[in-house]
């Protein structure tokens, strides 16, 4: 009996121990699990900021030209810099149509969007070591996070000059009379031009293109090699129309809306032209006196190019000289706002107008209250108010106040080209109320700081200051005024005008 009780003292007294050991090691594992549950959920919260941060750089890199390892590698610093660094990155993108193509990303169909968008989807793992937790066999396990980032894809809308001023510089031959060099501010509209300078020669010849218009295509040909097709849109809109027959108005047009085919862009800017006006009568009229909106026409001695006359006010008693001019800078613009907003519109991409021009603003359209009035007939002296053609002070042709400083109110009577084109430029830029658009201009020649009298000599490049650096007010997106003496300075203007852009897609 004593042995008995001795026994199962000693059984109770081993299963005791048993019973503290197996607690023991439940406790390890509770405090385990609690401690290395804590590193875990801490090692998980640096990655997964990591890798957000991680998905909006790699993101940044997708751009022409673009290699998969750079995607990666600006994962991975962003991964480092959260100490979250990881043992694997896979970078995802939609490769729809280019599966082939090695670059080390993959293929992921949910970003494949229509229309495309720049996403890249990041997906890291990373190794996390446990302390307690080895104990009971755990020494460690893997965790993975993943993220998508966009950068802004890019809607661009090219105005370009069209005017007749764009063939100025096309005839350098010896013979070449330095009096026409439109670019020294000199109105040479009834001086004595080669014919190579004439729009209908031209605009049809390989050997001896329009300058600078030429140069101005092959820089912005150029500058489409910054631009990710699809992904990126660009639209053309030119000064003027495009018709070669004679039968052009000075009417801004598009001449390609918002395309994400890169060949259609370049087809559309290699297709511009000068602007051709049709040939005057021999008595100095046009053809058609009736021409609804045009007044500009072609003077020819015979078969000889002799420049542009204006018949309207030169040779009719109505003297309408806002019929004549083609420089309308306010209309293009609002013209180029509207490529943003018809078809496919994508809110969430970067909106950019480039204008380019090569003289002030001197044009205009045409006034809506005016549309509706009859024309007035040959004899009869229109009202200051009243032009069938456009905004312009009748005092001081061609159609500015002369003083670019002078912002004058809608209505009034020295309401003119310059006031249009700016409050045009506030209302594409205005970001509560406007289209929120950031315009670059660039300025080409020597019209922009010595500009035909009357007006200011420099007004062109004050209005495309104003337009490209203050236009939409403080809030609104704000790019870059560029002053070119000729088309050599353009591809460095195109270069940072391509920089400056990816860095406000980069914000």
């Amino acid at each position: 009996m004593k042995r008995l009780k001795k026994w199962l003292r000693n059984t109770e007294r081993g299963q005791a121990i048993l019973i503290i050991a197996f607690a023991m090691v439940g406790l390890v594992a509770f405090v385990g699990l609690m401690t290395d549950g804590g590193v875990l959920f801490i090692e998980y919260g640096k990655l997964k900021r990591g890798i957000d941060a991680a998905a909006i750089a790699a993101s940044q890199q997708f751009r022409r030209g673009f290699d998969g390892a750079d995607l990666a590698a600006a994962a991975r610093n962003f991964l480092v810099l959260n100490e979250a660094d990881a043992t694997e990155i896979l970078i995802y993108r939609c490769k729809e149509g280019e599966e082939s193509k090695i670059d080390n990303t993959l293929h992921d169909a949910t970003l494949c969007t229509t229309p495309r968008r720049k996403l890249v989807r990041v997906e890291a793992t990373r190794t996390v070591n446990f302390g307690f937790l080895r104990i009971v066999g755990i020494p460690s396990t893997e965790i993975s996070a993943t993220s998508v980032g966009e950068a802004g894809s890019i809607d661009l809308v090219l105005v370009i000059d069209t005017s007749a001023s764009m063939a100025y510089d096309t005839y350098t031959g010896v013979n070449a009379d330095p009096k026409l060099d439109w670019t020294d501010g000199v109105d040479n509209s009834v001086g004595n031009p080669v014919d190579d300078e004439d729009p209908a020669v031209c605009n049809a010849s390989v050997d001896t293109p329009c300058q600078p218009l030429e140069d101005v295509k092959n820089v912005a040909l150029d500058f489409l090699q910054t631009m990710y097709f699809p992904y990126d849109r660009v639209a053309v809109v030119a000064f003027t129309e495009q018709q070669l027959d004679g039968t052009a108005t000075r009417q801004h047009v598009t001449v390609l809306p918002l395309s994400d085919n890169e060949y259609d862009v370049q087809t559309a800017i290699q297709s511009l032209k000068v602007f051709r006006p049709p040939d005057c009568a021999k008595d100095g009229t046009l053809p058609d006196p009736d021409l609804p909106t045009e007044g500009l026409c072609r003077v020819l001695d015979g078969s000889v190019f002799k420049g542009f006359e204006c018949p309207r006010f030169r040779h009719s008693t109505d003297k309408e000289l806002s019929s004549c001019n083609s420089s309308n800078i306010g209309g293009s613009l609002t013209r180029a706002w509207s490529e943003f907003t018809v078809g496919v519109v994508r809110p969430e991409a970067v909106w950019v107008t480039i204008l380019l021009a090569g003289g002030p603003a001197n044009a205009t359209d045409t006034p809506q209250a005016d549309q509706a009035k009859p024309k007035p007939p040959l004899g009869w002296t229109p009202e200051p108010s009243f032009h069938p053609f456009g905004f312009c002070p009748s005092t001081n042709p061609p159609c500015r106040d002369g003083d670019a400083s002078n912002r004058n109110a809608k209505g009034s009577d020295d309401y003119d080209a310059d006031d249009f084109a700016r409050d045009s430029a506030d209302d594409v830029a205005d970001p509560t109320n406007g289209g929120g658009i950031t315009i670059y201009t660039i300025g080409l020649g020597g019209l922009i700081r010595n500009g035909p009298p009357p007006g200011d000599p420099d007004e062109a490049e004050k209005l495309l200051e104003y337009i490209a650096e203050d236009a939409g007010g403080g809030s609104a997106s704000h790019g870059l005024y560029f002053y070119a003496p000729n088309s050599d300075d353009l591809a460095a203007i195109f270069e940072k005008i391509a920089n400056d852009i990816f860095t406000k897609i980069a914000k």
